[in-house]
């Protein structure tokens, strides 16, 4: 007896085919061994340059080398601000858009990048830290690495969604090599280069940042970055410390951000330009120096000391004020680079300033370095605006995985208050600066690109602007959510009728002296047919109307037609399903499958 068949049978061509691609997987191990090359000669390169200009590598000096010469560092800085603004030309172009970032390449550009975006980001970088600048070499292996990946998968002609997962990985394999710390890379590219996590995407992005890690330890070693001597243990009243931690480090790293602009500011109006305030800002850096050395470069050999409790008390509250002071003035004046390692080593030294400051405390026993590897995630989390990224980059680095609820709750509370308070991370906040509105990686350009031209129709009905109440009454029946438009003799547009003023005129008692030109709205936003699906949808969403008006770009006062609110939002949500069908790896999405 055969048996029988299921009671709901799918049908074989609902059947999807499973999500994933081995040759994405050999392209992201293959792309993570090269950047881990790539990571590792930028690290030494920026050392050698650093013996070089500046005498020693601040990069891995606390205390300057007896043969260190204050002259010598300032005209290091000065000479840098002075290169940077001759070469400034070479690094933006005239006629084409400034070079991006893997961000706002993932944002608005489904993942494409030139090698331009490479250049013109990694040379001033380079520029910046090798004579000293108190800024992080982390932006320039992070923008290597997207550029590569970015122009691989061009060339191999991979899909968009591919292509924006290319860029996250080789984002990933970037951070992952610099600290020997995979999963933090991988959670940096979730969180901020691709803004999204999938299934299909651990696959690739994870084997890049392994395979640029085991590169990395191949070259130099598997020893941790900022290896602790031994562990540290927690005890209850570590709990509410760190929450107390998290809400001064949110505190901090909103002041950083705010400072960095403020310093673009103060400094604009300066006699000489950019190149005059990064010679003023040499002057200071050198000063800084005289007592702080740590200022120069990214600083990571005081992160190290920092986490180990070699940099305590005054001590560290002066480095922390020094650093804090130093990184905004270079960022602020010019210099390029990022906070990330800045972020590290300030959030090492409040930790270990909080200990300092609760030990003061009867009865309170405080475990310094604790304090400071859990102040290294809360103020990443704050800046970076990664914070699951911030507790793994800490756990890897230190090898301190007891402490992970600890660190955990420390970020968790910076990362929130940050958000509460200011709304930014430092790359959000510089987009902001620039008039883009981009919250991270997600993929943003399909409603970008996609205008309404589609969804445009004839009004509804159309009336004079003298016509009584009693007869827009109908017309606005009879046109419904196509609208009802109010135009003059000659054919001028004049208002789009607002049902709701209509439904109160209408409720009178006595019939009200309106008329269709009483009747409209209030103001008519700037619709033209080339207007996209993401600039009417946020129209939309802070107004309550049915209908706009599109305009005519080449008539003045005329219109084309009408869009409907609940066309537009249908239209957004197909675009938005079919881009995410095609992130889950869903065989035959289009879009848009259709614009009515």
């Amino acid at each position: 007896m055969a048996p029988a068949p299921p009671p709901h049978p799918v049908p074989t061509g609902a059947l999807r085919r499973p999500s994933g691609s081995f040759r994405l997987i050999f392209l992201s191990l293959a792309l993570g061994a090269v950047i881990g090359c790539l990571v590792f000669g930028v690290q030494n390169l920026v050392v050698l340059m650093q013996r070089a200009i500046l005498g020693f590598a601040a990069e891995r000096r606390v205390v300057l080398p007896d043969h260190a010469s204050y002259l010598r560092i300032f005209l290091a800085l000065a000479a840098s601000g002075l290169l940077l603004a001759l070469l400034a030309p070479l690094f933006s172009r005239k006629d084409g858009p400034p070079p991006i970032d893997a961000v706002e390449a993932n944002a608005l550009r489904g993942g494409t990048m030139q090698w331009f975006d490479a250049i013109a980001v990694v040379l001033p970088i380079l520029l910046s830290v090798c004579f000293g600048a108190s800024v992080g070499i982390e932006a320039a292996v992070t923008q290597i690495g997207a550029v590569l990946a970015s122009r691989l998968g061009r060339l191999l002609k991979r899909p968009r969604s591919d292509l924006r997962i290319l860029v996250g990985a080789g984002a990933a394999a970037a951070i992952a090599a610099a600290y020997r710390a995979p999963i933090a890379g991988v959670l940096y590219a979730f969180e901020l280069v691709i803004g999204t996590y999938a299934k299909r995407t651990l696959a690739p992005v994870g084997a890049a940042a392994l395979a640029a890690v085991l590169t990395m330890w191949l070259l130099s070693g598997q020893d941790k970055p900022f290896q602790l001597d031994s562990p540290v243990r927690a005890g209850w009243i570590d709990y509410p410390i760190a929450i107390l931690i998290g809400l001064v480090a949110a505190c901090l790293g909103i002041a950083i951000m705010l400072l960095v602009t403020a310093v673009e500011r103060w400094t604009k109006p300066m006699p000489g330009g950019d190149a005059a305030a990064r010679v003023v800002v040499a002057g200071l850096l050198t000063l800084l120096a005289l007592r702080y050395p740590a200022v120069l470069g990214s600083g990571h050999a005081a992160i190290e000391r920092a986490a180990h409790g070699d940099i305590v008390g005054r001590q560290a509250l002066g480095l922390l004020g020094a650093k804090s002071l130093a990184s905004a003035a270079s960022l602020g004046t010019g210099f390029r680079g990022g906070l990330f390692s800045a972020s590290l080593m300030i959030g090492a030294l409040l930790g270990q300033v909080m200990s300092w400051a609760l030990s003061a405390i009867p009865g309170v026993t405080v475990e310094p370095n604790l304090c400071a590897i859990v102040g290294m995630a809360a103020l990443g989390a704050s800046i970076i605006g990664s914070p699951l990224a911030m507790v793994f980059l800490v756990l890897e680095t230190t090898g301190d995985f007891d402490a992970a609820v600890l660190i955990a709750m420390g970020a968790v509370t910076a990362s929130f208050l940050t958000d509460r308070l200011f709304g930014y991370s430092f790359a959000t906040w510089r987009f902001q600066q620039r008039g883009l509105a981009i919250d991270g990686g997600q993929d943003i350009s399909r409603l970008s690109s996609t205008t309404i031209e589609s969804l445009i129709r004839a009004p509804g009905q159309v009336v004079g602007p003298s016509a009584p109440l009693r007869s827009v009454i109908p017309a606005l029946s009879r046109a419904g959510t196509r609208g009802t438009v109010v135009e003059d003799e000659k054919g001028r547009f004049l208002g789009v009728v607002d049902p709701a003023l209509v439904e109160v005129a209408a409720a009178a008692e006595d019939e009200l002296p309106l008329v269709a030109a009483d009747l409209v709205h209030a103001t008519n936003p700037a619709i033209v047919p080339t207007t996209t699906l993401s600039e009417i949808t946020a129209l939309l969403s802070a107004d309550d109307r049915t209908t706009l008006a599109v305009f005519d770009p080449k008539r003045t006062g005329r219109i084309v037609g009408c869009v409907r609110a609940r066309d537009v939002f249908a239209l957004a949500s197909e675009v938005s399903d079919a881009q995410r069908q095609e992130e889950l790896g869903l065989a035959g999405s289009q879009w848009p499958r259709s614009t009515t």
